[in-house]
């Protein structure tokens, strides 16, 4: 590191060598600057496009399941409208039989009503007590057939109601069947269609990280062409190269050295740190402690602790330090 004069500093700071490195510096960090933006967010898209491809596998796979659940619900309705369809044809056929014997009833009712009109033409042409019995022989066989035939009918109409009740809900079922499959397609195409979506934003995500491992690489070369530039500026201009300062030593004060700032800075420091400004620091405190250069000797140690204190401690108010009061009896 070089012991420099502040005149000898900002004539080299002036020069054209300085200058054009300066150029370069200043485009490196742009650049190194735009590629570490362009990798973090391209890292941020890849990891957001990741957790989306996760989230959506898992939602393609509880829809897939919904559908398996979906086709073993529309399967056992198709099993209880069969069932019922069968039941309620074996209930027609226990009808028919009915049918048969009520009708069988039906014509024997109506034959008996003709042997009681006989038996009573009978039994008012002649006096004699065996029509009479005949007639009314004839009548309880009537009246016995009546109630057998009544009894039989009802049979066979609470059987068709059974056969009619039977049939609405074989019919309900299979249409709430219908309606089952019908979901279960569209659950599956649900899923069908999250799955390609995952597939797609895993895709998507490997390109991302495809895309940031070379902003990676990008974002490297930058950073060693930003390195390669503060090296050279070692050996072009006998410095001390620092990430935010560029050092010489001050030649008429062994105690303290020049910076020169790479960065603008208003908050990190003691004083507002402007690009190029020179200051001048201790060994001690280095750039803790900044003043703006000036011509001659740097302020001693001493000069700079008590400054940095006032400037930046100060005294509590309404204290006084001793060596703001004047010296008394016994002090030296």
């Amino acid at each position: 590191m070089k012991a420099l004069r502040l005149s000898e500093l900002r004539e080299l700071l002036q020069g054209q060598p300085f200058a054009g490195w300066w150029a370069d510096f200043q485009r490196a960090v742009t650049a190194a600057r735009e590629a570490r933006l362009h990798d973090e967010d391209l890292v941020a898209q890849a990891q957001l496009m990741e957790l989306r491809a996760e989230l959506a596998q898992r939602a393609a796979v509880d829809v897939f399941t919904a559908a398996g659940e979906s086709e073993e619900a529309a399967a056992r309705t198709g099993a209880e409208a069969q069932a019922l369809e069968n039941q309620a044809l074996e209930i027609v056929g226990a009808y028919e039989e009915q049918r048969f014997r009520t009708s069988d009833l039906w014509y024997r009712v109506g034959g008996s009503e003709r042997a009681v009109e006989l038996a009573r033409e009978a039994a008012a042409g002649a006096k004699r007590p065996e029509a009479q019995a005949t007639l009314e022989h004839a009548e309880r066989t009537r009246r016995q057939l009546q109630a057998e035939y009544e009894a039989e009918d009802a049979r066979r109409t609470r059987l068709w109601a059974d056969v009619e009740g039977t049939w609405e809900k074989a019919f309900t079922r299979s249409l709430l069947g219908a309606e089952t499959v019908a979901r279960t397609r569209r659950v599956r195409r649900e899923a069908e269609r999250l799955f390609k979506e995952a597939e797609e934003r895993r895709a998507r995500a490997r390109q991302l990280r495809a895309d940031a491992d070379a902003a990676g690489r990008e974002r490297a070369a930058a950073e060693k062409r930003r390195a390669e530039l503060l090296a050279r500026a070692d050996e072009r201009f006998s410095c001390t190269s620092g990430e935010t300062f560029l050092y010489w030593r001050h030649r008429d004060d062994q105690r303290s050295a020049f910076a020169v700032a790479l960065f603008d800075e208003p908050e990190a420091y003691n004083l507002e740190v402007k690009a190029l400004a020179i200051y001048t620091v201790g060994r001690q405190r280095g750039i803790a402690f900044l003043e703006p250069a000036r011509e001659g000797l740097g302020r001693t140690a001493e000069e700079g602790d008590r400054r940095f204190e006032e400037v930046l401690l100060g005294p509590r108010k309404g204290v006084r330090r001793d060596d703001d009061v004047p010296p008394g009896p016994g002090k030296a």
